[in-house]
């Protein structure tokens, strides 16, 4: 049932003490893979390594990928946001919202611009880290929320002072190292359906 795939859920973690944020602009950061797009490449890569995931997202650049279980609130940030532009406010829009991913821009970031273009979609900031931690970058950007669908960045999120997200889908899921049970007692955790 298409429907049940899509019935997203992110467990969400509230830190003790949060970084402190932007009052005037509300700043959303997403993971690429299975949250904003399917589980596509992420499955190639985690089932027949990176040789064949840089192979694949090489020869399939021009093909949009699928929409994960995201996909629809970016959507709707951005009907909000298009509403700041027509009075000038693109620049200082409330809502800003961020694509921030460990791939890098040179292996799959193409393909991942050009599937939100080919949905009509964009993100203020895109972010390709190439492996790197995600940390440093989410304490530059101080996003109020970011969703991630494996558990070391989310909890990598939440211990630098970031309310984070772990969305529950994809074939990340099968490789979980943690599970909600091994966070650190200093994290809030709640259940969002």
């Amino acid at each position: 049932n298409r429907c049940a795939e899509f019935a997203t859920s992110a467990t969400v973690f509230s830190p003790r003490k949060i970084t402190e944020v932007p009052e005037t602009q509300l700043r959303v950061a997403f993971d690429g893979d299975d949250v904003l797009f399917s589980d596509e490449s992420e499955r190639l890569y985690k089932t027949h390594g990176l040789d064949k995931f840089l192979e694949h997202e090489k020869a399939h650049e021009n093909k949009p990928l699928d929409h994960g279980p995201l996909k629809g609130f970016l959507e709707a940030l951005g009907k909000l946001q298009q509403k700041f532009y027509p009075k000038g406010q693109r620049l200082d829009c409330p809502i800003r919202t961020y694509l921030v991913t460990a791939c890098s821009a040179a292996s799959s970031g193409t393909r991942a611009l050009k599937t939100l273009r080919s949905w009509g979609l964009e993100t203020d900031e895109a972010l390709f880290l190439a492996g790197a931690p995600k940390g440093p970058m989410l304490e530059k950007i101080r996003p109020h929320i970011v969703f991630g669908d494996q558990m070391f960045h989310v909890e990598g999120a939440a211990e630098l002072g970031t309310v984070a997200a772990h969305v529950l889908y994809g074939v990340a899921q099968k490789f979980q190292s943690k599970t909600v049970r091994d966070v650190k007692k200093d994290t809030s955790v709640k259940q969002l359906e």
